[in-house]
Order: structure tokens, then sequence, then C-alpha cells
């Protein structure tokens, strides 16, 4: 198996899902597309990594919230694990930081549950094909976002140090102050205060702010 694709030349899918109900659903909609193959269904992380291992799949569709761990943590392990999977989160969870959290950790996707099995199988369509996919509230969100970084009309440099880089990038990760002490080793006091002067300098708010701006500039490749 090359990691492109599951038997007979079909798309590789593996569904990351921790309710089974949910997970025994999507498994009945995909495996009804003659071009998608359902090689495995995880309803934890740790399965998830295993499972990944063994197929290589094309595409995981992935919950965030699991039991034994963020999906937005998982992406990124998956993503050093098989770089050529695409993630699409398919997920209830819908606010800014787990959104933007997931695209910095290399989600090509971010949908609701709310979304047809029509709409989904055309999601990993667009997925095959290298473009990204998000849900309409979702992408109508990173619009706003990127157009309140880029509106404000105020002036910034947009120069950054080796140190901040690596807040930024971390931030556009989702992850929290104490996290990112921890991962560069400094107090969370001084994240806190080289935080501060991230946002002067990119001109942006908040940190929402601060992942779309670090999205959209390349930080997060």
């Amino acid at each position: 198996m090359n990691g492109k694709t599951g038997m007979n030349g079909k798309t590789g899918v593996l569904i990351v899902e921790p309710h089974p109900v949910t997970r025994i659903g999507l498994q009945c909609v995909l495996q009804r597309d003659p071009s998608l193959d359902v090689l495995g269904t995880a309803g934890t992380a740790a399965d998830a990594l295993e499972q990944c291992a063994r197929f290589h799949p094309s595409i995981a569709t992935m919950e965030v919230v699991l039991p034994d761990g963020s999906g937005v943590d998982l992406c990124r392990t998956l993503k050093r694990l098989s770089p050529q999977t695409h993630v699409l989160i398919l997920s209830g969870v819908d606010d800014d930081a787990t959104v933007f959290g997931a695209i910095g950790a290399g989600a090509s996707g971010y949908v609701l549950k709310d979304i047809s099995p029509e709409a989904l199988v055309q999601a990993l369509y667009a997925l095959r094909n290298g473009q990204a996919m998000l849900h309409p509230g979702v992408a109508r969100r990173m619009l706003d976002q990127f157009s309140r970084v880029d509106g404000r009309g105020q002036p910034h440099n947009g120069r950054l140090t080796g140190r901040e880089t690596e807040i930024l990038v971390e931030v556009a990760k989702g992850a929290t102050n104490k996290e990112i002490a921890r991962r560069l080793y400094i107090s969370e006091s001084t994240v806190k205060s080289r935080l501060r002067t991230v946002f002067e300098r990119v001109g942006v708010h908040d940190r929402t702010q601060a992942a779309a701006y670090a999205i959209r500039e390349g930080y997060m490749r």
C-alpha cells in the first residue's frame, strides 16, 4: 500500500470518532462511495496513531474531542508520522481557538457535524485533490479574522525575533501560555510579556487574530 490509496486503487480513509454510533454511521456513508475505502476506524488517539502507522491512509476524518487527548494534538502527531495523510476535522466543536489550532496543526479541512452525507463525501474529494475544505460558517469566521488583521488601519512592522516567532507559532497551534512555557523552556511570565510584544508588532488584539496572522503569513509551513 503506497499511503495514497486503499484496496483496488480506492482512496484509503481512516475514521477517528469516539462515539460508536457516529463511527458506524460514518463508515456506512463512506463505504457507499465506490471510490473510497475505509481502512479502519478508531475511537481513541492511541488507536488512531496505531492504525495510521499500519495503513498510512490518504485521508483521516477526526473528531477533536477524544477520550485520551485532543484531536488537535493528534492531528499534529499524525502529520509527523504520516505527512501524506490529509486530515479532515469533523466535529461539533467550532470555537475559534480550536479551529485555528487544528489548521495550525496541519489539518486540511474543518467541517461540522451538521454537514450532509453528500457534502461530507465532497469534502473528502476536495482533500483528495489537494484542496482545503472549510465549513461555510468556519470559513466566514476565518475570513473575518483575516479582514480584522488587515483592516485595522494601524501600521505595524511585523518583524519578530526568533523567540517571538516560536511563540507565535505555538499560539497558532492552539497552545496555552503554560504549554508554550514548557515547550520553549521559559517562564509563563516571559511568555505573557513576549506575547504582548508579538501582538503589538503584528497588529493584532488577541490569540485568534494572531493565529490567523500566522497562517496567512506562512509561519505554519
